[in-house]
């Protein structure tokens, strides 16, 4: 047979190397599309398939990272997604990844997308009702429309968030769908049992019997260039000439019924059939069973990798071939069901199986495993060593010893002449011998075979040997139940000293440069307590781990211990190993760590408060590591820098040097944007109403290979200054945002700190209140001004009214008087001065004369008054000659000496406090000139912008001030009154004998 394969427990495996990519029933990474569906297959014309596929190879884009092809399937870490991990429905018929990243499930109630950790159903599209619908093909466009095909509800068309069903009642020709290919016009070729359909916009155009098909169309695959071809329910395969389907000439050697179709990259045509692979390759055909390695004859579905791998689902596992390799996966290896539906490798490199009961993830990790799957002779493995010639030597608890060469594992066991077939400590002598402790003895291998065995028959202290350790000058000390034993010279000794009794049951066993040995007995013993590794760094320190009781340095003369409560990750450790960072790493019951061996110096040497441990975590949360206790040694360091660590559960690879994985930057969506309690899709949000001011936002980023470990931050521009470190959490709300344009922003981070940004950021506005509007300030501001300006213009005209009234009233007293008291005063006055006339001269005509001239002067005033009355406050007279010309009257007929010093007001004084000044200094004159037999009077009036005191001074007899003036006399009181009413200061100051002087003093 042309193919071969190798026959492992429950696995048969070979590798391969994928060169392009195409996924079963998915159209996926622009124009890639390989559908899968059933039927018959003829072979196509070799120089027809040659030139419709050479252009594929030259087009097809490439990765960024792929599956390790020198992994073997089983040595990927694996995931497994059903029921019980969200999955909403188990079993499922395609897989389609689109250009978001987004994981989309064709199952058998629905449409399922997929993020990395959440799964979505789809229930409804544009009022379109997506539940309880068989979604068996996936599909999308090179402008992002998404195509489903279904088994009885047609074609669905999702465009833009609008949804367009094309179904038989509408003029297509079946409501089932076998097949969904994308054309290099981006039309859509559909599959279905009435014929092929292409579907260009809203056009459907039908093809069958007459244009050189059979009625039912069964599978079909597209080249890069766009062409097409197609398999039929009669066995033939056509392909378009953009006319009709013209048929191939070559018939497929065994008849069968095609399942499904593949148009690889290197121009060659894989078909899969009820009866096995068929791989055509110019006019030659190959065919590959069961019996080469497959999985299954029945084959399902068909994938091809980006190293140019083939991948076969069938309906037992599935397989890979690579070259002339093939590798099988089954259920009993871990797979989540036998029947493969649909295989598809993401663009992180993670292959996707789907089955009819779970989803499967099979994914790089940055460590190598070593199971029965590769060979191993059992998981229960014991110590691990590399030998001077590179190879790997692992023994088991029960199944012999492992050779592996690089490639494979060859298996020894007593039927080659080991004393036991479980083995617990392993050493290499000088010469390159191997020295391998049992449980019923010692063996020394050379060449892999055993040339070597002794017992306590042969002078071994005890048959179970636990520990195995060659000394600086090339002994090999042998650490037994029974005691001590050391192999020198080529003759084997038993320690029996005194110390023998200390050295029985040794658990470990190991020594420094300086030719000490130390020896781990099962007993106490103050410095090797509990035991189990001994191990000496490249600068001669001693480093001792135990079992429970954590880790002890012997430094010189001092001893040093490390436990948990110093930040040691365990204190159980069972191996220890050094890599080339200075690191010393240590297989433990918790799995295996690493520690900096400068951080445990500097703890011990009291500089530092707290041990960092590094522990290893595997991608898959599911899988444990724990090391194996009790076997010598448990961790050791290859030539090439990796470390292999014996497990409960095979062997564990580490590279020390390559322990950072470099991944793509996650695809960041927008997934939902929820305003005030209401969803709306993020580019729907535009203009928010003031009140509209709280916003949620839900994003998430699509990472298949550490989907939980992908941090995010985020900034709403026109609100956040910097960016926002949200961890894992994907969502963010935003309470009471005040008006403005808002822009959000979101990224996600992988562990190795490779961010990537949402491609289009969320826009929307928050409109202001009315108040918050920039025109509100400056026209409340006008307003107030007008306000203000109105008030002080109503203010003005409500006292000029009321002036008005007071000018009105005055004019009515000034008629009142001058009709009935000046004018009854006037003719007393007359008749007075007529009987005056009459009198002869005499003291009696002079009294009288005086009384008439008294009454003469005061009618004078009352006309002053009255005419005061009259005129308005702005008339031109002034307070200062006004007061002039009232002092020069008064005492022009006295003869008393008038001395004036008046200066005019700084500012204009209000008519009411000027009259009320005149009237006064008019009563404190007529008191001084009339009645207090004044010599000289003295009127001032000194005047600033601030104040103003207007004095009335005389040398008269002034008056008791404690006593008041005379009873009968109010002018006094009507001057305070008035000062009052002008808001002035009255000051009076009397001496009887020496005069008075009279004081208004008024501030502003």
């Amino acid at each position: 047979m042309p193919y071969t394969f190798i026959r492992q427990p429950r696995a048969r495996h070979k590798q391969f190397v994928p060169i392009g990519y195409a996924a079963e029933r998915v159209y996926h990474r622009k124009q890639s599309v390989i559908m899968a569906t059933a039927g018959s297959a003829r072979i196509i014309h070799a120089r027809l398939l040659r030139s419709a596929i050479a252009l594929a190879v030259v087009a097809m884009p490439m990765r960024a990272s792929a599956l390790d092809s020198a992994k073997t399937l089983s040595q990927y870490v694996r995931r497994i997604w059903q029921v019980q991990q969200g999955l909403p429905q188990a079993s499922i018929d395609a897989l389609l990844q689109t250009h978001d990243g987004y994981l989309w499930l064709g199952t058998q109630t629905g449409l399922v997308k997929f993020d990395g950790v959440r799964f979505t159903t789809v229930d409804e599209v544009d009022g379109l009702s997506m539940k309880d619908i068989r979604v068996t093909r996936l599909l999308e466009g090179r402008d992002g429309t998404l195509w489903i095909g279904t088994s009885q509800a047609g074609l669905i068309r999702i465009q833009n968030g609008k949804a367009h069903r094309f179904v038989r009642r509408d003029g297509f020709p079946s409501d089932s769908v076998q097949c969904l290919v994308g054309d290099s016009a981006d039309n859509v070729w559909a599959c279905t049992p009435n014929g092929l359909v292409e579907v260009n916009g809203d056009t459907v155009r039908a093809f069958g019997a007459g244009d050189g098909l059979a009625m039912a169309v069964r599978t079909a695959c597209t080249t890069r260039n766009g062409t097409i071809f197609v398999s039929d329910e009669s066995g033939a395969i056509s392909t378009w000439d953009r006319r009709r389907f013209a048929p191939a000439v070559t018939q497929l050697a065994e008849p069968t019924v095609a399942q499904t179709m593949l148009c690889a990259s290197d121009g060659t045509l894989w078909i899969g059939a009820s009866s096995g692979l068929f791989h055509l390759v110019g006019d030659r055909e190959e065919r590959i069973t069961a019996a080469d390695g497959l999985a299954d004859n029945g084959v399902l579905s068909l994938a091809e990798g980006d190293s140019g791998d083939i991948f076969a689902g069938t309906k037992n596992g599935f397989s890979r071939v690579r070259g002339r390799e093939i590798e099988t996966f089954l259920p009993q290896d871990g797979l989540s069901q036998s029947t493969v539906f649909a295989l598809l490798e993401d663009r992180e490199g993670s292959l996707w199986v789907a089955t009819k009961h779970g989803l499967n993830q099979f994914l790089d990790g940055v460590t190598t495993s070593y199971t029965t799957s590769e060979g191993l002779p059992s998981n229960q493995t014991g110590p691990v060593l590399q030998d001077s010639r590179g190879t790997v030597w692992a023994g088991t608890l029960g199944g012999g010893l492992g050779r592996f060469d690089g490639h494979r594992f060859t298996t020894l066991t007593i039927a080659e002449g080991l004393a036991s077939n479980t083995i617990y400590a392993l050493a290499e002598s000088r010469d390159g011998d191997l020295w391998m402790g049992t449980a019923a003895g010692l063996n020394r291998l050379r060449d892999g075979h055993v040339v070597g065995t002794w017992t306590t028959r042969q002078g071994l202290p005890g048959n179970i040997v636990r520990a195995l350790y060659r000394d600086h000058d090339g002994a090999i000390w042998i650490a037994t139940s029974g005691g001590l034993a050391v192999f020198r010279d080529g003759e084997l000794h038993a320690v029996a000293d005194g110390h023998q009794k200390h050295v029985e049951s040794i658990l470990a066993i190991g020594g420094d440069r300086r030719g000490h040995l130390y020896l781990a007995p099962e007993g106490e013993s103050p410095l090797l307590r509990q035991a189990d590794a001994v191990f000496e760094d490249e600068d001669g320190l001693l480093w001792i781990g135990t079992l429970g009781q954590g880790l002890r340095l012997v430094d010189g003369g001092r001893v040093f211990a490390f436990s948990e409560l110093d930040g040691l990750f365990d204190d159980a450790i069972y191996g220890i190993a050094e890599d080339d960072h200075g690191k010393l790493w240590m297989a433990c019951s918790k799995g295996i760590f690493s520690v900096s061996r400068d951080d445990l110096r500097q703890f011990a040497a009291g500089s530092r408060r707290r041990i960092v441990s590094t522990p290893y975590s595997p991608l898959d949360a599911l899988r444990t590591v724990e090391c194996q206790p009790g076997v010598q040694p448990v961790v050791s360091r290859a030539r090439d820098g990796r470390l292999w660590f014996s497990t409960i559960r095979g062997l564990l690879v580490i590279d020390p040097n390559h322990l950072s994985r470099s991944f793509a930057p996650p695809s960041v969506v927008v997934e939902d944007t929820t305003v005030n309690g209401e969803r709306q899709a993020p580019g729907a949000i535009g203009a928010l109403a003031p009140d509209r001011n709280n916003v949620e936002f839900s994003y998430t980023g699509v990472s298949f290979v550490v989907p939980n470990r992908i941090t995010f931050r985020y900034q709403l521009e026109g609100f956040d200054k910097a960016w926002v470190d949200a961890g894992t959490r994907r969502q963010t709300v935003y309470t009471n945002l005040p008006p403005g344009q808002f822009r959000f922003r979101v990224s996600a981070c992988n562990p190795d700190n490779t961010c990537g940004e949402a491609t289009s950021a969320v826009a929307f506005e928050i409109e202001p209140r009315y108040y918050q509007r920039s025109w509100f300030l400056p026209l409340s501001a006008a307003a107030f001004g007008l306000l203000v300006w109105s008030g002080y213009r109503l203010r003005i005209r409500q006292l000029r009214t009321k002036f008005d009234l007071i000018l009105a009233e005055r004019g009515r007293i000034a008629r009142e008087l001058h009709d009935t008291l000046l004018q009854g005063f006037a003719g007393i006055t007359m008749s007075m001065q007529a009987l005056t006339s009459r009198l002869p001269a005499s003291a009696t005509r002079d009294t009288l004369e005086e009384i008439v001239a008294d009454a003469g002067q005061s009618l004078r005033e009352a006309r002053r008054s009255l005419s005061g009355l009259r005129s308005r406050p702005d008339s031109p007279a002034g307070l200062v000659a006004t007061v002039t010309r009232i002092a020069r009257h008064l005492t022009e007929p006295k003869d008393v000496r008038l001395k004036l010093a008046l200066n005019d007001p700084h500012t204009e004084l209000p008519a009411d406090i000027e009259y009320n000044l005149l009237r006064i200094a008019q009563e404190a004159m007529v008191n001084a000139v009339k009645h207090s037999g004044a010599r000289t009077l003295n009127v001032s009036l000194e005047s600033t912008r601030e104040r103003l005191r207007l004095s009335v001074n005389d040398d008269g007899a002034g008056f008791d001030e404690t006593n008041g003036p005379p009873a009968g006399h109010y002018g006094l009181i009507g001057m305070k009154e008035r000062a009052a009413q002008i808001g002035a200061i009255f000051e009076l100051t009397s001496i009887r004998g020496q005069g008075t002087t009279v004081s208004v003093l008024l501030e502003s």
